[in-house]
């Protein structure tokens, strides 16, 4: 039997989808492949993969630029390609495609692939620093044999704002792992955070990180707090947790809102939640979505990036503008009214997201590619 192809999988600081999405494909790829992930050195995702028996590589990559640790995690990069001759590259995000794909051209590694999780341009930057951006996006996949977007939208997206040519392209969308989730009911956990069983529980599970417009679901809060017998439960962590919370208590709303920091078990948070929301300015394809809709959620999100691949308006589920706290307001008090449209949506939403979204799809589409790009490169010897 020949060895196995050697796949190196590259990822920046992620406490969010991007980590859970490598993780699920690392640990799918391993019967095929011989698979190491290279990840920041003291974080979580260290552990999450060991967990999983998957090999990793520390780097000291952090998910700003630093000229220091940039230029050492491309040392270490481009010594392990070389010394463990590594066929194929993957990275995950601008941070580490900025670092991984120079290390591959400079070690000679036979095919490198990029999946673009999220946009690259930031409608706070002048319009000089994202051109820049764009060039440089430009500039590497020069290198690069096959781009990898998560949702339709940044496909056009990157053909339109960076020039890449849509032959270098490819649509993979990401998946989730049904087997992960314990879908029974526990109403128990309302307990656990103090959350009144006769409320209706509005709900988000994301990184408290600016992307994702939080801010906008609390001003929809200050709006409804009072017609409605409402509780707003926030999931995850991030830099704007602090800042969140003062939001809410100078609002007097704290004892309608519950923030739970990182959740290890996430299917408590969704068991608990009546609607799932996520007001994001900007998105790839959001595994919380799919995670949300897979348990018969209705959600209303923001009509950016892949988002509407997932939620046809009214369909499986609601549309809002970006940054529009009016219409979200809206959008929660009318399925507060109307409970027989919440089950429908949300019937829709699983229904959609079990037929399309299963990880299995997500793998075998990735190891179709793979092994394509590797048949490819040995052509070329």
């Amino acid at each position: 039997m020949a060895p196995k192809k050697k796949v190196l999988q590259v990822i920046r600081p992620s406490e969010g989808g991007i980590g859970k999405h490598v993780l699920l494909l690392a640990e799918g790829l391993k019967d095929d492949f011989d698979v190491t992930v290279a990840c920041p050195q003291g974080s979580s995702l260290e552990d999450n993969f060991l967990a999983k028996k998957i090999k990793i590589l520390a780097l000291p990559l952090k998910g700003i630029i630093s000229l220091k640790d940039d230029f050492a995690s491309f040392k270490i990069l481009s010594n392990f390609m070389r010394g463990e001759r590594v066929n194929l590259v993957h990275a995950h995000g601008a941070k580490a495609a900025l670092i991984a794909r120079p290390a591959a051209l400079w070690s000679g590694v036979p095919a490198s692939v990029y999946t673009v999780h999220n946009s690259i341009i930031n409608p706070k930057w002048p319009s000089w620093k994202n051109r820049i951006a764009a060039a440089i996006e430009r500039a590497l996949s020069s290198s690069t044999d096959c781009i990898i977007t998560v949702s339709r939208a940044l496909c056009e997206e990157i053909i339109t704002q960076e020039n890449i040519p849509r032959s270098k392209i490819k649509v993979i969308h990401n998946g989730i792992d049904f087997n992960e989730f314990d879908y029974s009911d526990n109403q128990t956990t309302k307990d656990k955070w103090g959350i009144p069983h006769h409320r209706t529980v509005i709900g988000t599970v994301a990184r408290m990180a600016p992307q994702k417009g939080l801010p906008v679901l609390i001003n929809a809060a200050k709006q409804i707090i009072d017609k409605y017998d409402l509780h707003f439960l926030i999931a995850g962590d991030g830099p704007l947790r602090a800042s969140l919370q003062e939001q809410v208590h100078s609002a007097g709303m704290q004892d309608f809102f519950t923030f739970t920091g990182a959740v290890k078990n996430v299917a408590q948070v969704y068991q608990v939640m009546d609607i799932f929301v996520l007001p994001s300015i900007t998105e790839g394809l959001p595994l919380t979505i799919l995670e949300a809709m897979s348990f018969g959620l209705p959600v209303i999100a923001s009509a950016v990036g892949g988002i509407p691949e997932l939620i046809i308006n009214n369909e499986t589920g609601l549309l809002i503008p970006p940054g529009n706290d009016d219409e979200l307001a809206l959008k929660i008090a009318y399925l507060v009214e109307f409970p027989g449209k919440k089950y429908e949506l949300g019937g829709k939403a699983r229904q959609l997201v079990l037929n399309n979204f299963a990880v299995e799809n997500m793998i075998k589409k990735t190891i179709n590619l793979y092994d394509n790009l590797l048949h490819e490169s040995a052509l070329k010897i």
